[in-house]
């Protein structure tokens, strides 16, 4: 499944728990789960689960990835900075 359109969810204090399932093609899925300011790929149905232990994500800059499905989930600041977050940066 290829979207032009990507679906955005807002992540904040105040954004509800929320599951839901995408199917990017015929017999494939994936629960994703939304808890305020962190989202996970809680069930799929790939043979590796890469994506499901990846976890809970929730720094700008992380991801978690389904290639097999081709979902990527990346999470953006809405904070125009151009400071580099140096918690992703390990020495």
């Amino acid at each position: 499944m290829y979207s032009e359109d990507p679906k955005k969810i807002k992540l904040s204090k105040k954004t509800p728990h929320k599951l839901f399932t995408l199917h990017p093609h015929s017999g494939e899925y994936n629960i994703i789960e939304v808890n305020g300011t962190r989202i996970r790929d809680k069930e799929d149905n790939t043979p590796d689960q890469i994506a499901v232990n990846t976890g809970w994500i929730s720094k700008p800059g992380q991801q978690s990835i389904c290639l097999s499905h081709r979902l990527i989930i990346t999470i953006k600041s809405s904070n125009k900075s151009t400071t580099p977050d140096n918690s992703l940066v390990k020495p």
